[in-house]
């Protein structure tokens, strides 16, 4: 049992695009908090774990993945063809969909915060309470394309040399 174990996370550390993906998604998590502080000149380490901004963990991390994949099945496998498939609409839907939630979101909390300032009676509890919808939920097309391009580079080397 601690041999299949113990092979098992052989596997998965001798797994190339897992690792450049994984790597990809940390890296960019991780340079979140420079870049924020950059911008805005207050540190805030809580960007490691949160979603949007700058970069896309969620371009750099299928990208990596995508690139990678290139490298250890060829371009001519289903496999491949599949993660390209699935990096396009993760990037659509990072850059797309969720970043139009976000915006949703402002508004909503906006029209929340007036409603309760004008004293009129609401029905939901997280109005009195003070709960805010997450405004940044996606990202700039900006943002995807550097995410992407870490993804590429990350890819690349895990693809090549891992």
């Amino acid at each position: 049992m601690k041999t299949d174990l113990i092979q098992f996370l052989l596997g998965l550390w001798g797994n190339a695009p897992l690792m450049g993906a994984f790597t990809a998604i940390l890296l960019t998590q991780v340079t979140k908090v420079p870049i924020h502080y950059f911008a805005h000149r207050t540190w805030d380490f809580h960007k490691v774990i949160d979603a949007g901004g700058m970069p896309s963990s969620h371009a750099a991390g299928v990208t990596a993945l995508t690139v990678a994949l290139a490298y250890v099945v060829g371009p001519q496998s289903p496999i491949f063809a599949t993660a390209v498939v699935f990096t396009a609409i993760v990037m659509y839907d990072a850059g797309g969909i969720r970043r139009h939630a976000g915006e949703h979101a402002v508004l909503l909390n906006r029209l929340a915060l007036e409603i309760a300032q004008s004293g009129m009676a609401v029905e939901t509890s997280a109005a009195e309470e003070g709960e805010r919808l997450k405004e940044i939920l996606g990202h700039e097309p900006k943002e995807v394309l550097v995410g992407a391009v870490i993804g590429l580079l990350v890819g690349i080397a895990f693809g090549k040399w891992w």
